[in-house]
């Protein structure tokens, strides 16, 4: 054990000294994280600006603003149409909306009025004010069409008399009455999901933050897994085998390096992400750290596999660089699996990187404890298992490096 010690305080000290293991360990996960929390954003989905050029102001149209104001989706923005086509361009608004001078004038009138909406087809947030106009304009239109149904038929009843003051006053309370109804509405569907019931979803720093701290400890193990590699061509690995450290103490060693060092690298991304990221990793301490042992050994166990299997440093970093990016990506380090379809998140848990971050997720945004962590932890530790034995069955302290 005491020869596995010496074997791992000598390959960090070398990694220490290595520029490439700063900027893959420190440098690196940090520009990352934030870059990706910024771009994945809160998730809370901020109301989009709408530009709205209204260019009648009559009542009518004044109420299609006034319901657009009520939206969630959008916030009103009043301009002149003649800003509106370089601002949607500019991405300075979502959508564009312009009211033409007639509109109140026709609706009254009970004659087709048209709205011109301006927007990029292919933006998704121009697409969502879209809909929210879209909702806003079926809804007057409703009002609109209970409000003359009903002056109609109290006309024809004689309640109200055919004369324009009686008609306007009519058409008033109507539309009132017509508003309140369809705010209160006799029949209401409540949609319960269940998903989202069960399950909080990950955004900004909350899914960048342990997304890019399982990216970045594969990526970590290139220093050690070439010294690994250039330790076999120097002869170095076969005189350790030979000596006190056997072939299991110098793979011990080997494996407590990488283990040690990703471990290292995951103390100080949580601090980041919990003082500089407001990210709750510390909701149960005892989950989180089950799960970054976890993660570390079955990082050193791939890179372990990795420097057994290949004897060239262009081979090692190919690899590994593969590996971490296939493993990063179809795992759900770089963007949550719930945006995925159902069949790709079934893929994407047959590796275990989608286990860990199930994991920190788990902990971040509901409090798991040690017994929730357990499922997909045991589900790494599998993974764990076979990668670490076919890593020792294809360790060669002993083997010449050939040329």
């Amino acid at each position: 054990m005491r020869s596995a010690w010496y074997i791992a305080v000598k390959d960090l000290l070398q990694t220490r000294r290595d520029r490439l293991a700063a900027l893959f360990t420190i440098v690196l996960p940090v520009i990352f994280t934030v870059v990706l929390g910024l771009v994945i954003g809160s998730g809370e989905g901020g109301a989009f600006p709408l530009a709205v050029a209204d260019a009648d102001g009559g009542p009518v149209a004044g109420r299609l603003v006034a319901l657009l104001g009520e939206s969630s989706v959008v916030t009103v923005v009043d301009v002149d149409q003649a800003s509106i086509d370089a601002g949607v361009q500019q991405e300075k608004y979502a959508v564009g909306l312009i009211i033409p001078p007639d509109f109140s004038t026709l609706v009254q009138d009970g004659k087709a009025a048209k709205l011109s909406l301006v927007m990029i087809q292919t933006s998704s947030g121009g697409q969502s004010a879209a809909r929210a106009v879209e909702s806003a304009v079926e809804r007057l239109g409703v009002e609109q069409l209970a409000t003359d149904t009903a002056v109609t038929v109290a006309t024809s009843m004689g309640i109200v008399g055919s004369d324009s003051a009686s008609q306007i006053s009519a058409k008033n309370a109507a539309q009132s009455s017509v508003g309140q109804s369809l705010n209160t509405p006799v029949i209401s569907l409540v949609t319960q999901d269940l998903a989202a019931s069960d399950k909080q979803h990950a955004a900004g720093f909350e899914q960048s933050s342990p997304g890019e701290l399982v990216n970045w400890i594969l990526f970590s193990l290139l220093s050690i897994a070439i010294g690994v590699v250039t330790e076999r061509r120097s002869g170095t690995l076969r005189r350790l085998s030979i000596t006190r450290a056997g072939p299991s103490q110098v793979i011990g060693g080997k494996l407590l390096a990488m283990v040690i060092m990703t471990m290292v690298q995951q103390v100080f991304l949580i601090l980041l992400g919990r003082f500089a990221f407001g990210v709750d990793y510390f909701r149960s301490p005892a989950a989180l750290v089950l799960t970054m042992i976890s993660l570390s050994i079955l990082a050193g166990s791939i890179g372990l596999l990795i420097a057994a299997l290949f004897r060239t440093e262009q081979a090692v970093v190919a690899t590994t660089v593969i590996c971490a990016m296939l493993l990063a990506a179809l795992g759900g380090a770089w963007f949550p699996l719930d945006v995925a379809s159902a069949g790709f998140s079934r893929v994407a848990h047959f590796l275990p990187t989608s286990w860990v971050i199930d994991a920190f997720h788990g902990i971040i945004l509901q409090g798991w404890g040690v017994g929730k962590v357990l499922f997909p932890l045991a589900m790494v530790w599998i993974w764990i298992v076979v990668i670490l034995a076919a890593a020792v069955w294809r360790f060669r302290p002993q083997a010449a490096y050939v040329t």
